[in-house]
């Protein structure tokens, strides 16, 4: 995916704090948004449980029409006005008793249940209280469970995507259905007046977001097609549910035009939504786009159809629905359970995970929450009758004290319930801190500790992406190192804007990151002000997030990780000016065997060739100096490894060695030709590592041969040196010193690696190995 074709976070200042698609995520309103939507049903539910316990009335009042008694008042919205009942209509008993015009003062007060009354054509109408099936269970407790499906699916999606319009819709959607079916027991049962303003206000707004939220899900993040469509069908919403508000409070008459309206609206919307997906449906390219439009067709369809089309329409026309609206509503289950479907098995709205580990805490935390209230409820009157009354108040305050101080630890046990019974992945991260202190402090290269710091976070925090990236300063783009199965294509997709993040004025410390519906967390590492490298970190297997112990432990292993980066660091710089040295000290002794091969080697020949012939004595000491000029020009800077190769020049070394000692000599090569060619700075780095050791084994090891192996091994080339001799500790060099570190030094300057073999009594090998470019 391309970075332009993600929706930019930006444009949501309450949002982010960063420019781009990956974001400063602040949890703060969708938390909010979030557990709002969960309240606000949870108070409906209980408010309207409360009413269905109420005796309830028909909506009626009476009063005197002339000299008859009849309705002076009904309800648009009771059960009486769904019954017929309209003002005017003369009233014959009420509640049971015989009502006339000179009685009417001493009718039965209080809520109407009961009525006779005359209707329009003569006949006689009779209407007493009694709930619908809607109203009574098992029923109202299946709508509130599809209610509780919509609340916490709702909840869930615009959790886990803040950042997509569609997603805020649903949330906005699931709301109004999720309020329509709290209510709805209540509305259709006693039917107050807040139940009532409440269900019209809560249909009005499924007609209002519905057709907009299938618009914004079946687009792309960038497609700007029908931008009004929001906000024409959010004007007609208002100007609906303002009429609805009049019609019930202060215009009665006006209700029989604006229900059908509010009817049809909502009707429009559905079935419009509906052709959408079904459009969507056929002509979408990709196959996962077409498996997510059409389980969202088959999960409208199955849900909203049979409640629009045998329930609302008929109503619309001014008929009486084809089927009870207490069963076409137990339809609307589906589409939560689908949405849920194509959530969790093909990424719906990007979303990988819909219920991530920091939810199970929250409901974990909720359950014991409740279940410590009703605990101190029970033992409360308990405690009471065991206790005396002038103590009364003091044990109540002893129990509440007791419930607070109890929360924590039992807060704790419920979560380590979680993590060992459902994700049975505990970590422990006083054992990982000492794994990745210990691990990091075994190399000295700035590359390979930023591979062991990627790798272990990787493995301890279950990541799919760990990427260690260069301090700002550093002027690098390209990682230091990386891990994971996906850190390619999230180092491909989020460099631009990491960049971008790391010049925000605030991009210190850990910060929590969200791209999609992924969570990351970007870890600058700082000593003494400066910045010497990020860790992006994220997403998580499974698309998890990440949870306030885990931030804790990388917050905490920060500072080592930015103390190991300024070792390697400082290692290296120490490192690369010992190679200049280096380079130096060569190119001095270069120039140090020119300027003696061309001045004293030169006149030592010359003064060979001028002596008479009578002076042998000193004819041969010109030779020696010759000989010996010639040995140190060689000793400074061999011209046979220039000239002829690593091969010959070892071969040279080996030969002078068995002049030199009565040690015996031997050079074997593997896979590796003798005028074989390998880069000057390799060449000369083993060359000067066999000189080293040949040089200790005549001088220290009292042996009797040294055997020199020079093989090739993939791309590695490597030189081993082999006495028999009487071995030394290795650490020995730390006191005495053999040239082991300037040896190892040289070695680690063209990226190889350097080994010594000793012990006492069974000689000592010499390991060195460099990689071929």
């Amino acid at each position: 995916m391309k970075t332009s074709s993600v929706p930019w976070l930006t444009n949501q200042r309450w949002l982010s704090r960063f420019s781009g698609p990956l974001s400063a995520y602040s949890s703060l309103f969708p938390r909010l948004a979030a557990f709002f939507l969960v309240a606000v049903y949870s108070a409906l539910a209980v408010a309207s449980y409360g009413s269905t316990l109420q005796s309830g009335s028909l909506g009626l009042e009476v009063g005197l029409c002339g000299e008859a008694p009849c309705i002076s008042r009904a309800v648009p919205g009771g059960l009486g006005w769904f019954y017929g009942a309209r003002p005017g209509m003369p009233v014959l008993s009420v509640n049971g008793r015989s009502v006339t015009a000179g009685d009417i003062d001493a009718a039965p007060r209080g809520p109407v249940v009961q009525i006779e009354m005359m209707g329009s054509g003569g006949n006689i109408l009779r209407m007493e209280m009694t709930y619908p099936a809607m109203s009574r269970s098992p029923m109202k407790f299946s709508l509130w469970a599809i209610g509780a499906m919509f609340a916490l699916l709702g909840s869930a999606v615009v959790l886990r995507r803040p950042d997509l319009a569609a997603a805020r819709m649903f949330w906005v959607f699931a709301g109004f259905v999720a309020v329509a079916l709290a209510v709805g027991p209540s509305a259709g049962g006693p039917a107050p007046y807040w139940a009532r303003i409440l269900q019209g206000i809560s249909l009005i707004g499924i007609g209002q977001s519905f057709l907009p939220f299938v618009s914004a899900i079946t687009r792309g993040p960038t497609d700007s097609r029908h931008p009004s469509l929001t906000f024409m069908f959010a004007g007609v919403g208002l100007f609906l549910g303002a009429s609805y508000g009049v019609s019930l409070l202060a215009t009665p008459s006006l209700y029989a035009v604006v229900r059908p309206a509010v009817l049809l609206f909502v009707s429009a919307s559905v079935l419009g939504g509906f052709t959408v997906l079904l459009v969507e449906a056929v002509r979408r390219r990709s196959a996962l786009g077409q498996i997510q439009a059409r389980l969202l067709l088959w999960g409208t369809a199955l849900s909203i159809v049979p409640f629009a089309g045998l329930s609302l329409m008929p109503k619309v026309l001014g008929r009486s629905s084809l089927l009870p609206d207490h069963i076409t509503v137990l339809a609307l289950g589906v589409m939560p359970a689908s949405f849920a479907y194509a959530i969790l098995q093909h990424q719906l709205l990007g979303i990988r995970r819909l219920v991530h580990r920091g939810m199970v805490y929250g409901v974990a935390t909720l359950a014991l929450l409740v279940l410590l209230a009703i605990s101190m409820v029970v033992i409360e009157p308990l405690a009471g009758r065991a206790g005396r009354s002038g103590n009364l108040r003091l044990l109540n305050v002893a129990i509440l004290v007791g419930g607070i101080a109890l929360f924590l630890p039992l807060r704790r046990g419920a979560w380590w319930l979680v993590d060992n019974l459902i994700y049975r992945d505990v970590v422990d991260y006083q054992t990982a801190l000492e794994t990745v202190h210990r691990n990091i402090l075994v190399s000295d290269r700035t590359i390979m500790v930023g591979e062991t710091i990627a790798k272990q976070l990787a493995q301890v925090l279950r990541l799919e992406s760990a990427i260690v990236l260069p301090g700002t300063g550093d002027g690098a783009r390209q990682p230091i190192a990386k891990a994971g199965p996906r850190a390619d294509d999230v180092l491909q997709r989020l460099s631009p804007q990491l960049e971008a993040s790391a010049r925000a004025p605030d991009s210190r410390g850990v910060i929590d990151l969200r791209w999609e519906s992924d969570s990351f967390l970007l870890v600058n590492l700082e000593l003494s002000g400066r910045c010497l490298g990020r860790i992006l970190l994220g997403p998580k297997e499974g698309g998890e997030v990440f949870l306030a112990e885990e931030k804790g432990f990388v917050a905490t292993l920060s500072p080592l990780l930015a103390l190991a980066i300024d070792k390697s660091q400082l290692a290296e710089e120490l490192r690369a000016l010992n190679q200049r040295l280096v380079r130096a000290a060569e190119d001095e002794r270069a120039r140090m065997a020119g300027d003696i091969h061309d001045g004293p080697l030169q006149k030592a020949m010359a003064l060979m060739l001028d002596l008479p012939k009578g002076a042998e004595g000193r004819a041969s000491m010109a030779r020696q100096l010759a000989s010996e000029l010639r040995e140190i020009c060689s000793r400074l800077r061999p011209a046979v490894l220039d000239d002829l190769g690593l091969a010959a020049a070892l071969e040279w070394l080996l030969e002078g060695v068995s002049r030199q000692s009565s040690m015996v000599t031997r050079l074997s090569l593997h896979d590796v030709d003798e005028d074989e060619r390998f880069p000057a700075d390799t060449e000369l780095a083993l060359f000067r590592v066999t000189q080293e050791a040949t040089n200790n084994a005549m001088k220290h090891s009292h042996g009797t041969r040294i055997d020199v192996s020079l093989s090739r091994q993939a791309r590695r080339v490597g030189i081993e040196v082999r006495d028999d001799g009487v071995g030394f500790s290795p650490d020995f060099d730390s006191k005495e010193g053999f040239g082991l570190s300037g040896m190892r030094e040289r070695i680690v300057q063209v990226n190889g690696s350097f080994e010594i073999r000793s012990a006492p009594g069974v000689g000592t090998t010499v390991v060195a190995a460099v990689p071929l470019p």
